[in-house]
């Protein structure tokens, strides 16, 4: 069944990976970047007719907000990823990684799932005897 699925962040590592995933797989995907580091990492699937990229800020409601009507899933990936980066850019990296998730909280509507993606640095660290798993407790690194 082919979903419209919304990836903030659609055009970075992850997104660079998952979006054309899901269009093979026939969803209809819209992505949400700021293009923050220049990248052209979807480039080859511009021309996909259920490709639809949008260039924005997540932190901006009243651009994010609209795009959520007649979205079934969120994956959001707009993020500033690892300790260094959100420790010289503090405010930003809350606001990104924190408020903006916030918001689409706070704006999904009934019916909408958001599918929230993770890193081992959710869970914490394990060790040979010890993985982590979904049922560990968690330890964040980050």
């Amino acid at each position: 069944m082919a979903n419209n699925i919304l990836v903030t962040g659609g055009a970075g590592y992850l997104g660079s990976i998952m979006v054309p995933a899901l269009l093979k797989a026939g969803h209809k995907v819209t992505v949400l970047d700021n293009f923050m580091y220049g990248q052209n990492s979807l480039a080859h699937v511009c021309h996909d007719p259920n490709f639809n990229m949008i260039r924005g800020d997540i932190r901006t409601k009243d651009k994010v907000a609209p795009l959520l009507k007649g979205i079934e899933i969120i994956i959001p990936l707009a993020a500033f990823v690892g300790a260094p980066l959100c420790d010289s850019n503090p405010i930003e990296a809350k606001t990104v990684n924190h408020d903006s998730m916030l918001t689409l909280f706070n704006l999904a509507g009934n019916g909408q799932y958001i599918l929230m993606p993770t890193t081992n640095s959710a869970y914490g660290t394990g060790n040979e005897i010890n993985h982590c798993t979904e049922k560990s407790e968690l330890r964040p690194i980050s």
